[in-house]
């Protein structure tokens, strides 16, 4: 238990202070040039792939992957679309969940070389579950999610970012209420680490 206290802080701060000092080191020459707070030109669209650290309310905590596309129509906002793929095995049964999240990133400072940014969406959570005597069942819940997130654009082309989310479900009494009346409860945290192509 003390572990789940303070794995998310162990795990994002450090990886991420790593990971840009491991960049920035690697490209030093382009950010001296460039400035990690200059403005970066880049396309409306970019795609990529992303690692995907779980830590759900009630479980363990494990990592996924997934794949996000993202939007950018202006120089302060994207809209991202996302699809993560989580497996766990509980005795004989097997549970499958693929998250569909759509996102809004807010970017306070507008897309520099090195960019925070805010998010916030809506989600679908697919969920299959196989177990003993072909036990076989399908659901979906909708959910709700807030974070956070740094990103750094190596070049105009390529960026890398990691992202912080804290996740909301929907009760399974309330599945079929309107959105008005559905009622929420906290699921746990979602670490991402990503590389995005743009284009």
């Amino acid at each position: 238990m003390m572990m789940r206290v303070w794995n998310l802080p162990v795990v994002l701060a450090p990886m991420t202070i790593a990971l840009c000092g491991m960049i920035y080191e690697g490209n030093a020459n382009q950010a001296a040039a460039e400035g990690l707070f200059n403005d970066v030109n880049i396309g409306l669209l970019s795609i990529g792939g992303r690692a995907t650290y779980v830590d759900p309310k009630d479980g363990d905590a494990n990592w996924f992957g997934g794949g996000q596309l993202r939007i950018h129509p202006f120089h302060f906002l994207a809209i991202e679309g996302s699809v993560d793929y989580r497996k766990t095995d509980i005795n004989s049964t097997n549970v499958r969940t693929f998250p569909v999240q759509g996102s809004v990133l807010l970017y306070p400072f507008g897309t520099k070389r090195l960019s925070p940014f805010i998010l916030g969406g809506a989600g679908w959570y697919f969920t299959h579950v196989e177990g003993p005597g072909d036990f076989d069942k399908t659901q979906h819940r909708f959910g709700a999610h807030a974070g956070g997130g740094l990103q750094l654009f190596l070049t105009d082309y390529l960026s890398l970012d990691g992202t912080y989310r804290h996740i909301w479900l929907e009760k399974i009494e309330s599945k079929d209420a309107s959105l008005r009346d559905k009622q929420f409860q906290e699921n746990g945290h979602m670490v991402t680490f990503g590389v995005n192509l743009h284009f």
